[in-house]
């Protein structure tokens, strides 16, 4: 049976309504995820200020890599310890992730977030009021129906204070 070609167009116009709705669907698809990450960077915001060091262990991607100027830390365990660590040293310290850009991969399973960050605290042996200001850069991985951390990088591009010098 051949078709006429005035079915052509409808053919034409039903295919269009199919790919824009393929595309409409991924576009939803990506801001529903984007949504996602929106909240678990949010979750760190609170979770590092309270010292939750549970809550943050779970943004975490079991091969967390987390690099700053005073070096690498691998593992989701080693960076949780870290933390820990940090919080006695720094009781009253808060941080806060600032994001600029957020992007999912055309993959669906990463996603890049970029942004500022800021550090704040108090030196326990002289009392002085220090704070860190610097830029970051986090992969996050799509993996177990989550969105967590895989890597971050964390430069500092100011710093006041006597902890600075």
């Amino acid at each position: 049976m051949r078709l006429s070609t005035s079915s052509a167009p409808a053919r034409l116009a039903g295919a269009a309504l199919v790919l824009l709705s393929h595309v409409s669907f991924g576009q939803i698809l990506k801001q529903k995820h984007l949504e996602l990450i929106q909240a678990r960077s949010a979750t760190w915001n609170r979770a590092f200020n309270s010292r939750d060091t549970t809550a943050l262990a779970g943004l975490l991607h079991p091969g967390f890599t987390l690099n700053t100027v005073g070096g690498s830390q691998t593992t989701a365990a080693t960076v949780r310890q870290g933390f820990r660590q940090l919080f006695r040293q720094r009781p009253d310290i808060t941080w806060m992730n600032r994001s600029q850009t957020t992007e999912v991969s055309d993959l669906g399973t990463v996603a890049y977030e970029t942004g500022e960050w800021a550090e704040a605290w108090t030196d326990t042996q002289d009392k002085s009021k220090n704070r860190l200001i610097g830029k970051y850069w986090l992969m996050w991985k799509y993996e177990n129906n989550a969105w967590l951390m895989f890597s971050a990088i964390y430069t500092p591009m100011n710093c006041s204070g006597n902890s600075c010098r």
